[in-house]
């Protein structure tokens, strides 16, 4: 840029000279010019009044020769009528000839006519007499010398040019060279970076302390060392959140696990108050017994990773229904008045065990959110292609975090206030696994109205066909 720079700028300058140096010397050669020719035609006019050719000649050969360097000039002098009277040099203009062409190099106000090409210069003026015009006296300078001297000036002007250009272009080189090193060297760490951990410039040959590059290196290394620290922060509750994350893990297992041993107790006292009776004794076995399934599901799945697996055993009503047991004890403990309605008929191609655990962590959820005495509505049914569970309460409502868990749009579980613990985020996880998705309304009571809608997989399968 410096050398593109520097090359326009000489050849502005160069012109600008070359043009002066043009117009000095055609103002001297037209000074020059104007006084030879003054004082030749103030020399030959008598002669030529009485058109005496000798007289004329003679006038001619004694004031042919011009200043130092311009030689002798080739002069013709014409009468009025533009006929040649006499010239320096009679063999190449013969008396009489006609020298009206002379003219063609002139405007009609111009009497110094220069020709660079050609190294020549033609003036002219014109002969009066009393206001009339008795001749012209044309006269052709040799200028080679000045034209010589405009290629010399050419010549060093870009001789000059050449070597300061070539010496500012180096200066400037060397200067954005040493500009720019730091900029470099801090590009060096950036990119280091890239690779592995920040390291800090030293600030050792920074040079001055209060420049501008050393306030930019330390803020550089305040900024490597806050990255640090943030680095070390984030590994450290990286591993914090992963003892907590062990911590939720197992309290949530022992949360889940703990939910249906309580309908599991209630029916091993059915069966040592009532067991002499088939009937009682039959759905007590077969309620432990699904519940121990469901038990060994959650171990299983380890329920923080737990996704629903196609091949468990399918779901009938009575797996629905064993839910009302197991929160019997919550709900007459706070005196909840519970509206259950179970439309499911036969056996559906869902995962018991999954269904099982979204009805029981929203079935309890509702319960411990409404207050004592409240009331709580479960609504059960199979429509032609989605299986739909309706979880409504009259309690205060969910929060919009522990809404955002449970519809998905959090990834991850409620740590603490309303909601929090792993029963919403699991069920989210269990509906998202089947295909399924959770909505979150306000129920006509002020409450809380979940929708669970999940589509059933066979007739999925017929509808692709289709």
């Amino acid at each position: 840029m410096v050398v593109i720079f520097m090359l326009a700028v000489s050849a502005v300058i160069t012109h600008a000279v070359l043009e002066r140096l043009r117009e000095t010397q055609e103002r001297h050669l037209s000074a020059l010019s104007t006084t030879f020719l003054e004082g030749l035609a103030s020399a030959v006019l008598p002669y030529v009044l009485r058109e005496d050719v000798w007289e004329v000649f003679d006038a001619i050969e004694r004031n042919a020769t011009l200043s130092v360097g311009f030689g002798r000039a080739f002069i013709v002098i014409t009468d009025e009528r533009g006929r040649t009277l006499a010239s320096s040099n009679p063999l190449d203009v013969p008396l009489g000839a006609d020298r009206a062409s002379l003219n063609d190099r002139f405007a009609a106000s111009q009497l110094l006519f220069v020709d660079a090409g050609d190294g020549k210069a033609h003036a002219r003026k014109i002969l009066r007499y009393q206001d009339r015009d008795i001749g012209r006296i044309f006269a052709d300078y040799d200028i080679t010398h000045l034209v010589a001297e405009r290629r010399n000036v050419l010549t060093t002007l870009i001789a000059t040019n050449a070597f300061l250009t070539l010496c500012l272009a180096a200066l400037a080189y060397w200067t954005i060279r040493r500009m720019l090193s730091p900029l470099a060297r801090l590009s060096r760490h950036i990119d280091s970076g890239a690779a592995g951990p920040l390291v800090p410039i030293d600030l050792a040959g920074t040079g001055h302390h209060d420049s501008e590059f050393a306030r930019l290196f330390r803020r550089y290394n305040t900024l490597v060392e806050a990255l640090s620290e943030r680095e070390e922060l984030a590994r450290q509750l990286a591993a914090e959140e992963r003892v907590a994350s062990l911590g939720r893990l197992a309290s949530g297992m022992a949360h889940e696990i703990n939910n249906p041993l309580g309908g599991l107790f209630n029916a091993i006292d059915t069966l040592r108050t009532h067991g002499e009776r088939p009937a009682v004794r039959t759905s007590s076995i077969e309620l432990i017994e699904r519940g121990l399934r469901g038990i060994r599901d959650v171990v299983r799945t380890v329920l923080a990773t737990y996704r629903a697996d196609r091949h468990l055993r399918p779901l009938v009503p009575e797996d629905l229904d064993d839910m009302r047991l197991l929160i019997g004890s919550e709900v007459r403990r706070k005196n909840v008045d519970l509206g259950w309605r179970n439309a499911v008929v036969g056996e559906l191609a869902l995962p018991a065990s999954a269904i099982r655990q979204i009805l029981l962590n929203l079935t309890l959820n509702a319960v411990s959110a409404v207050a004592e005495g409240g009331r709580v509505l479960v609504d059960i049914a199979c429509l032609s292609a989605e299986f739909r569970l309706v979880v409504e309460d009259d309690g205060s409502g969910l929060s919009p975090a522990a809404a955002d868990v449970l519809t998905g749009r959090s990834t991850r579980p409620l740590l603490q206030g309303e909601g929090a613990g792993l029963g919403l985020w699991v069920s989210q996880r269990l509906a998202a696994g089947l295909g399924g998705r959770i909505a979150v309304e306000t129920s006509a009571a002020g409450g809380a109205r979940i929708v669970v809608v999940i589509p059933l997989p066979e007739i999925a399968e017929h509808r692709d066909v289709a």
